[in-house]
This record gives C-alpha cells, sequence and structure tokens, in this order.
C-alpha cells in the first residue's frame, strides 16, 4: 500500500503501435506484473504438456 500510493505519479507508456497512453506508474508495473506471469504460465503449461506427451510415448517401447 505505502509503494502503491508513493507511485502514483502519471508515466507515459509506449506501445509498438498507436498512441502513448498516460497512466500511473503503479499501473504500468501492475500490468508488466501481470503480463510477465501469464506468458510464464503459458509456457510451463505448454512446457508439461509436451514432456508429459513424450513420456507416454516412451512409456511402453515394445
Amino acid at each position: 500500500m505505502i509503494f502503491s500510493s508513493q507511485n502514483m505519479h502519471d508515466v507515459e507508456v509506449r506501445f509498438v503501435f498507436g498512441e502513448p497512453v498516460e497512466m500511473p506508474l503503479i499501473l504500468a508495473m501492475a500490468g508488466t506484473f501481470i503480463l510477465g506471469f501469464g506468458m510464464a504460465t503459458f509456457s510451463y503449461i505448454v512446457r508439461t504438456a509436451s514432456q508429459g506427451k513424450k513420456r507416454s510415448d516412451n512409456e511402453f517401447p515394445y
């Protein structure tokens, strides 16, 4: 709470396409955290599913 209340000043966020957007710093940081967490979770799910499929193929080699 203290950290977020101290970081309420506006920052300009520039995306690859489109106009820059002004938003509070804490929202930009929270969005970045959520995006990174989502990408890591997706990567973990894909990797685990791929390894599980390989394991099930090699489970009965004969």
